[in-house]
C-alpha cells in the first residue's frame, strides 16, 4: 500500500484545485441546508458518492484518479445507496441502544432504571465489539459495493469477511491512516479559521477513498492493468510524493517520517492480532 500516494494524488490533477473547490461548497450547502434532512442526505451522498468513483478509478489504475463533477444524479444515487447499506450493517447497534436509551430517560433513577443500567453495561461490551468488526469490515463492503453499485454485493458476509482476512494487515494500517488524517484535517481547518475544515474534510475524504480503492485493487487482479508495477509496500513520505514540486526535506526529518511509518506498521500488527478473534466470531455467526 502507498500512504505517501494517497496523500499527494489529489495534487498531482491539474485541476484538483476547482475539484476541491466545488467539494468544499458541496459540504457548506449541506451543513446550511442540514436542518431540511433532505439536504444534508443528499450533501452526504453527493460526496460518497463522488468517493465511490474515486475507488473505481483507484481499482483500474487510472493515472489521474480524481473523478469530474458531473453526472451529480448517478453520484447521489450512488451515495444513497451506500449509506442504507451501511445503515443496514449497523442494525445490530441501533436495535439494542435505541430501546436503551429510550427506556433510561423513562425509567430515570428508579429500581427498574439501574436494572436497565446493568443490562446497559452487558449489551455496551457486545456493541463495542461488534462496533470493531464493523469498522474493520467496512473497506470490505465498500469496496465489494463499489463493484457494481448494488447493495446486495455489500451483504455478501462471508466474502466480506474472507476478503478482510486476506487483506487484514492493509485494511488495519488504512484504518489507522483514516483516523490519523482525519484530526490533521481539522487541526488544519480550525487553523484556516474554520472555514478550511470545508475543504480538508473534502481531502480527508479522498484519501479515504483513496486507500480503499488501493485495498481493492490488490483483491482483483482483473481490475489491474497488465503494465501496472508490483511489487512489496511502499511508504514514500517524501514532500515531492504528497505535493510534487515543493522541494526536498533534511535527512533528518525523512528519517522520522520512515520511523513513523514503522512504528505505524508495528501498531498496525498488533492491531491485527488483536481482531483476528473478532472477525473469527463474525464468521461463526454468518454460518
Amino acid at each position: 500500500m502507498d500512504i505517501g500516494k494517497s496523500l499527494s494524488f489529489v495534487f498531482e490533477d491539474k485541476k484538483w484545485l476547482e475539484k476541491i473547490l466545488i467539494g468544499g461548497l458541496i459540504v457548506l450547502a449541506t451543513i446550511l441546508f442540514s436542518w431540511t434532512i433532505i439536504g444534508a442526505i443528499v450533501g452526504a451522498a453527493l460526496l460518497y458518492g463522488y468517493m465511490i468513483e474515486l475507488m473505481r478509478n483507484v481499482r483500474r489504475g487510472d493515472a489521474v484518479p480524481l473523478p469530474e463533477w458531473t453526472g451529480w444524479g448517478e453520484k447521489i444515487i450512488l451515495g444513497v445507496k451506500y449509506g442504507i447499506l451501511i445503515i443496514i450493517w449497523s442494525l445490530p447497534i441501533l436495535i439494542v441502544t435505541l430501546p436503551l436509551v429510550f427506556f433510561s430517560a423513562v425509567l430515570g433513577d428508579s429500581d427498574a432504571g439501574g436494572i436497565l443500567g446493568l443490562f446497559w453495561t452487558c449489551f455496551s461490551c457486545l456493541t463495542v465489539l461488534y462496533g470493531i468488526l464493523l469498522l474493520v469490515a467496512t473497506p470490505a463492503i465498500t469496496i465489494f459495493f463499489a463493484e457494481r453499485g448494488d447493495i446486495t454485493d455489500g451483504l455478501k458476509f462471508g466474502e466480506i469477511f474472507s476478503f478482510t482476512r486476506q487483506h487484514l494487515g492493509d485494511i488495519i494500517i488504512a484504518v489507522i491512516v483514516i483516523v490519523a488524517v482525519g484530526i490533521v484535517a481539522q487541526i488544519v481547518g480550525l487553523i484556516l479559521c474554520g472555514i478550511g475544515l470545508l475543504f480538508t474534510t473534502v481531502w480527508a475524504t479522498l484519501v479515504q477513498g483513496h486507500l480503499y480503492g488501493q485495498i481493492g485493487r490488490k483483491g482483483s487482479s482483473a481490475l489491474v492493468p497488465s503494465g501496472a508495477p508490483s511489487g512489496g509496500p511502499s511508504y514514500d513520505l517524501s514532500p515531492n510524493s504528497i505535493m510534487p514540486g515543493v522541494g526536498e526535506i533534511a535527512s533528518d526529518v525523512q528519517s522520522g517520517a520512515e520511523q513513523a511509518v514503522n512504528s505505524m506498521e508495528d501498531l498496525g500488527q498488533s492491531v491485527v492480532e488483536a481482531t483476528e478473534d473478532v472477525l473469527d466470531t463474525g464468521e461463526k455467526i454468518d454460518k
